[in-house]
């Protein structure tokens, strides 16, 4: 075991923050998926993953991509704790509240309205089956008709909402939060089919993650807070696995039928993570001679928005940036997805590794801070949302994707009409004197009799 700490320190480093963030959250009885846990968490085990440099692409990182980790680390986490402190200031709670019934939230309302992005999903379901003649499970080569050639159109984003799709739904569906029976079993319905459906249409695994992340962390609020006990003993058995399969590509080699079945078993998932290190490292050091992506000044960072306009594109394209792709920056063909801090840096160089982070860190902890008390479907839907994307930022910014930010406004806009009109403080005094005179009128009249 030293040996191997001796051989991987870096590895071995970031484990143990890793393990140290389980560990925190099991001994004091913390809530796991608090935004500084996640984003440690998802950070550190996946560094610690691409730092065994199974494969030659990973080198060591450079000084400036360092700093530009370590930054965006420090800046996120000191977001979370002045939050943290400033509640604590105020002498208000700092834990998450157990999930109760909301008070005036219309469920059906809820439900009716989910199934318009359902139905938007279902004509993304057509339109590949109009292009690819079947779902894609169903044909003869899935990998073909998933190839970023295939142009589906419009009915790609349409095909790509599942996921909000399970998140409006999802929320609907824990009995702790919704008592409205009927429209509870038939959002968990809705949940299962439309994971089925959204496999078999377009089987790639950010949609699944998608789907199972939503629903993990909907469970944890809504359910059963997850133990990190259980987090430790998955991934415990998660890394002994990933050794030992090491250790028998090791005692194969590479050229017989094994050792070539380990080098898909292990390298092929060690790639799909650490390609987003490599990428990271080699986008942020651009050659004297030549520069990968020029500086974008902050203008890239409303890409999200307006993708789908048709100025956006051109835009681009006259200044010479990246497609959506990252076909510059990346190191290995095939292998193109990146850590969320390249983004920030090409928009902002090193004050936006300090600024955005920082920000984000801040308002998803008021947010989190919120749920400390009775919390609504708004809340949950929205933190559920921002906090899946803190955990998966090692492997894309989210803000750059304009289906991801279209979601945004229709969980707002749905979970906001769903709650019915709130009583005012005036409401409530009105209301209490004239209780207070009926009962003055009922009592006079009884006395006369």
């Amino acid at each position: 075991m030293l040996g191997w700490v001796v051989a991987y320190p870096v590895t071995s480093a970031f484990l143990l923050v890793s393990f140290f963030c389980l560990l925190q959250s099991w001994w004091f009885k913390r809530d796991f998926f608090s935004p500084m846990t996640v984003y440690c968490f998802s950070q550190c085990i996946t560094l610690a993953i691409a730092y065994l440099q199974l494969d030659k692409a990973m080198s060591d990182f450079k000084p400036l991509t360092w700093m530009v980790w370590i930054l965006g680390f420090l800046s996120f986490c000191t977001g979370c704790g002045l939050a943290k402190l400033l509640a604590k200031s105020k002498h208000l709670p700092t834990r998450v509240a157990a999930a109760i019934p909301p008070k005036n939230y219309n469920w059906n309302l809820h439900v009716l309205f989910s199934f318009v992005p359902f139905f938007i999903f279902l004509l993304g379901v057509y339109g590949v089956i109009t292009v690819a003649g079947n779902l894609l499970v169903f044909t003869d080569n899935p990998a073909r008709w998933m190839d970023k050639s295939v142009n589906y159109g419009y009915y790609a984003l349409f095909v790509s909402s599942g996921p909000l799709v399970v998140l409006l739904f999802g929320v609907a569906s824990f009995s702790s939060f919704n008592k409205c029976v009927a429209a509870r079993r038939v959002a968990k319905l809705m949940v299962l089919v439309t994971i089925v459906l959204n496999l078999m249409a377009y089987p790639n695994r950010t949609g699944l993650f998608f789907n199972l992340g939503f629903l993990l962390i909907f469970i944890n609020f809504l359910y059963k807070k997850i133990s990190p006990v259980a987090i430790m003993l998955v991934l415990v058995a998660a890394i002994s696995a990933f050794i030992g399969i090491s250790n028998l590509r090791n005692q194969y080699g590479g050229g017989t039928a094994e050792g070539k079945a380990m080098n898909v078993v292990v390298k092929l998932p060690y790639m799909y993570v650490a390609n987003n290190y490599w990428n990271l490292d080699y986008a942020v050091n651009s050659p004297t001679d030549r520069e990968i992506h020029p500086f974008t000044y902050g203008i890239d960072f409303f890409s999200g928005v307006l993708e789908y306009a048709r100025i956006s594109n051109s835009f681009k394209t006259s200044l010479g940036w990246d497609t959506p792709f990252n076909d510059r920056i990346q190191k290995v063909n095939g292998f193109n997805t990146v850590n969320y801090l390249w983004d920030v840096y090409k928009d902002f160089r090193l004050f936006g590794v300090f600024l955005l982070p920082f920000l984000c860190g801040l308002a998803l902890s008021v947010l989190y801070l919120r749920m400390c008390k009775p919390f609504t479907p708004r809340q949950v839907t929205l933190y559920t949302y921002f906090v899946y994307f803190v955990g998966w930022w090692f492997f894309t910014s989210g803000y750059k994707q304009g289906v991801y930010v279209l979601w945004l406004p229709v969980v707002f806009f749905i979970t906001t009409v769903c709650m019915g009109r709130r009583k005012l403080k005036a409401d409530a005094l009105v209301c209490d004197k004239v209780n207070n005179e009926d009962d003055a009128q009922k009592n006079i009249a009884a006395q006369c009799e």
